[in-house]
């Protein structure tokens, strides 16, 4: 019998605002709506689900909500991408430094399999998104997901 090693990954990121307003903005599905979701329908709490929108993708997706401690930590899990037909663990962290916060997501739970590997990093690229969209809306105020495209679509109008 071997034992499975399941994939996953931590990326981190410094966000220059307090640890209570970058808390907020994932948690709160009105902040994350503006950058990041298309829609939600909740606040991430422990114990409950939340339906994200992604418009681009033409998908909604169930995050459940394992636990949430205030500033420090927020644990949920979601369908793994790609369809492969299981679900996968995030976990976001924060640490304030100084006048900014560290901020890392970990993502875990896919199998070590062509398709676990290629939804893995199918995922990679949406965390990297995530992170480039909270840090342009909190320090900059600018929305991303305009310029965010499909290689098939049509650009959206510039304002």
């Amino acid at each position: 019998m071997t034992d499975r090693q399941d994939l996953g990954f931590t990326f981190t990121c410094v966000i220059n605002a307090p640890v209570d307003t970058v808390f907020t903005a994932i948690t709160d599905q009105h902040v994350i709506s503006t950058y990041f979701t298309d829609a939600s329908s909740g606040p991430l709490a422990a114990g409950t689900t939340v339906h994200w929108r992604f418009d681009d993708l033409d998908t909604d997706v169930d995050v459940q909500v394992e636990e949430v401690v205030p500033n420090r930590r927020i644990v949920c899990n979601w369908p793994a991408a790609g369809n492969v037909g299981y679900r996968t663990t995030f976990t976001f962290t924060f640490r304030s430094h100084g006048d900014s916060t560290v901020i890392h997501v970990s993502e875990t739970g896919w199998r070590p399999d062509a398709p676990g590997r290629v939804s893995a990093f199918d995922q990679c690229s949406g965390w990297t998104h995530f992170f480039a969209s909270l840090k342009a809306r909190l320090e900059h105020n600018v929305d991303l997901k305009q310029f965010f495209i499909e290689s098939d679509q049509q650009p959206r109008d510039q304002p």
